[in-house]
């Protein structure tokens, strides 16, 4: 179970978290800049009362095993009674990490079996308070938390992953970037649309991902265009919103062959997954009983296509595409994917070879190698 505070201001809820729990000493797991620049620094001073503090940064901004590592030295060694995570979703996603690893694991060789190894959790870790300072990922509502080992990204699950708090202050963003807040919005309308088809979906998780792409729609380009205000502060509901509903349903072809995409070819992930989201409208709009994955049959997912095509008011999956790439162009995002990819010098082999299959087998349709590759020539 987790405790949301949300809203202007919710940030004083840290004091009573504090008091609470009694904790005498804390770790801060922060951006390297954005702790700063988001505001977060100065306001987080006046609640932290007289804890003695100790802040973790110097990681990736795509987590790897060896900045776990540090961060689980530092928990060790340092002994906190609480630790809170203020930063975008690799801050949020390091800080689920290493607060579970501390206490199962001891020496690196270690860390790389427990990766595999969720069921090895048998205890939680210490409190943590999740405050995101971006409206995308999401990361402070999900029971998973992504971290890279090599190349190749890996995302560990658990119950016991989900953040005991989460504080949703909107205010935090208002800072960001256009091209900052452009990527967080498209992941979020991500999440919240593979949520919607996803095959592991429930009601639950479709009321979820419905209300956040309606919010998003209706908020995404004055948010990053005009700087408005109200409209970030919808954008931060909905990116918690779409994070509770991948947290029941995870996601599907579209982040799946992301990762990689932001791997290697250095664009950020909000908008490595909105490349190529566009594509699969289309590919997930041709199928017959025996293409889906969906057990929930054709009338089934014939129902959850129809929905999203009213959503965004397109009468079929080629003009929602359209509709999807001039909401990208509007907000500032480059739509060409296959640009991008003949100017990197990369070998789409190693894209190929680094997606998750996993993520392919929960997209509603089966999707094969030669479709994937004709996203990238």
């Amino acid at each position: 179970m987790q405790t949301e505070f949300i809203g202007k201001n919710s940030l004083e809820n840290i004091k009573n978290i504090i008091s609470e729990i009694g904790a005498k000493k804390i770790l801060l797991v922060t951006g390297k800049d954005s702790y700063k620049k988001s505001g977060s620094e100065e306001r987080l001073k006046e609640c932290l009362g007289n804890a003695i503090i100790k802040r973790f940064f110097d990681f990736e901004a795509n987590p790897n095993i060896k900045d776990v590592q540090v961060g689980i030295n530092i928990i060790t060694s340092f002994k906190p009674d609480l630790v809170i995570a203020i930063g975008g979703g690799s801050v949020i996603d390091i800080a689920k990490l290493i607060n579970i690893f501390a206490i199962h694991v001891v020496k690196e060789k270690e860390i790389y079996e427990f990766v595999n190894e969720s069921s090895a959790v048998k205890k939680p870790g210490l409190p943590l308070i999740a405050i995101p300072t971006t409206s995308g990922t999401g990361s402070e509502a999900t029971h998973f938390a992504v971290v890279y080992i090599g190349n190749k990204k890996y995302s560990f699950a658990h119950k016991y992953v989900l953040p005991n708090f989460s504080i949703l202050d909107p205010s935090l963003s208002y800072s960001n970037p256009p091209y900052i807040k452009a990527c967080s919005g498209f992941d979020a309308l991500s999440q919240a649309i593979e949520s919607f088809w996803a095959v592991g979906s429930t009601e639950e998780s479709r009321n979820y991902a419905r209300e956040a792409i309606k919010i998003i729609l209706s908020s995404i380009e004055l948010a990053v265009k005009e700087g408005d205000e109200k409209s970030m502060d919808r954008m931060s509901l909905a990116a918690n919103l779409a994070g509770k509903a991948i947290n029941i349903s995870k996601t599907t072809a579209a982040h799946a062959v992301s990762y990689p995409i932001t791997k290697f070819l250095d664009i950020p992930h909000g908008h490595a997954v909105a490349l190529t989201l566009g594509s699969f409208f289309v590919i997930n709009s041709h199928y017959s009983e025996s293409q889906l994955n969906d057990p929930r049959g054709i009338d089934y997912f014939d129902n959850i296509s129809k929905e999203l095509l009213n959503l965004f008011d397109c009468p079929g999956s080629e003009e929602l595409s359209q509709r999807w790439n001039q909401i990208m162009i509007n907000i500032g995002l480059d739509t060409d994917l296959k640009s991008i990819f003949s100017k990197k010098n990369i070998d789409y082999k190693l894209i190929k070879k680094e997606i998750n299959l996993e993520r392919l087998n929960n997209n509603p349709v089966k999707v094969n190698s030669s479709q994937i590759e004709d996203l990238f020539k």
